[in-house]
């Protein structure tokens, strides 16, 4: 098996947030910088060997730094034969509440949930996602330069990433990070150095909707390399970070939350096409438990975009979310992921 580098990306939020990005967006993101530093060929040949697995790559989702999304699937209804205090099949609603309230959680509080998810009400710290309306005005009269037209009113959703360090206390969270896995090679090598220089230039990401206003933008502050795990006794058992297309993953033994999303066409004149029926698509979402039946590498996958694959072979589904090992001594406490 080839041998692989893990990475933790950390990032601070520039703005304000419209949604946390996925792996997905990050993907993206890192795809059009590769290819503005080694050209828009060698950018489709890289994909190419990503989507037909020559190249392992792995991404998790935009997460809290140092949380990890919570497994609250499991934590509410976990498989039976689990060595927990799991005496109640049905979650009260006290702890049904908590373990809803906990959306992130560090790894050490993530391992005692699942030895005791009727205790995670008194697990501090936590981060959770706060949703809001803001009001914002188009000052139309400026832009198309015709006095005398009213103010354009319109609300914009935002959320905040807020840490709970204890009942009562809590923090906006400015401060972000994503891991990415890859085989060690020239490939992975080559998008090191794309997140070296944007880190060095202090680029900003765009990572979501609005970023001419401000929201959805991150630049990198930091690049940790993830060593010292590299063990050939990895467990099967790991924690989704991101946005996962399964290939080789037991079904009936993992503990799967899914998200479907629609697909449509987008055309810069007239937008999100209307008249096309768009087609819908399943992950297994961030905080699934995965059990892995062979290789870790191939329990994800990324496949062809549905639109136009014949000519944009660049445009793919990214379905590679970074996994990371859960350990069967789950009392141990992981700062960061182990690698594999």
């Amino acid at each position: 098996m080839t041998e692989t580098v893990t990475y933790k990306v950390e990032m601070s939020l520039t703005g304000r947030l419209t949604q946390l990005p996925d792996s997905q967006r990050i993907f993206g993101a890192l795809i059009y910088m590769y290819a503005e530093q080694y050209s828009s060929e060698r950018a489709t040949l890289l994909v190419s060997k990503i989507r037909e697995g020559e190249f392992y790559f792995s991404l998790s989702n935009m997460l809290p730094r140092d949380y990890f999304p919570s497994p609250q699937t499991y934590l509410l209804d976990p498989p039976t034969g689990q060595p927990s205090d799991r005496s109640d099949s049905k979650k009260d609603k006290k702890t049904y509440k908590a373990i809803k309230d906990r959306t992130f959680m560090k790894l050490a509080e993530i391992y005692k949930a699942m030895d005791n998810p009727n205790h995670a009400d008194q697990l501090y710290p936590f981060a959770c996602i706060e949703s809001s309306q803001q009001i914002h005005a188009a000052i139309d009269s400026l832009r198309y330069d015709i006095p005398g037209l009213d103010p354009n009113v319109y609300s914009v959703p935002e959320v905040n990433v807020v840490e709970v360090l204890e009942e009562g206390k809590k923090e906006i969270v400015s401060e972000f990070s994503f891991y990415l896995c890859a085989d060690k090679c020239d490939e992975s090598a080559e998008l090191l150095d794309v997140l070296q220089l944007a880190k060095e230039s202090k680029r900003r990401f765009f990572l979501g909707a609005r970023a001419s206003q401000g929201f959805n933008t991150f630049i990198v502050n930091r690049i940790q390399s993830l060593e010292g795990e590299n063990s050939a006794d990895q467990p099967n058992t790991y924690l989704n970070l991101g946005m996962l297309l399964p290939q080789r993953i037991d079904f009936e033994e993992s503990s799967l939350k899914l998200f479907t999303s629609e697909r449509r066409t987008y055309h810069s004149a007239g937008g999100w096409d209307k008249e096309f029926s768009g087609q819908f698509i399943s992950f297994i979402d961030a905080g699934s438990i995965i059990l892995v039946t062979k290789d870790r590498k191939k329990a994800g996958s990324s496949i062809l975009s549905p639109f136009n694959p014949k000519d944009k072979p660049r445009d793919i589904v990214f379905g590679n979310a970074f996994l990371l090992p859960l350990h069967s001594e789950r009392r141990k406490h992981y700062d960061t992921p182990a690698t594999s």
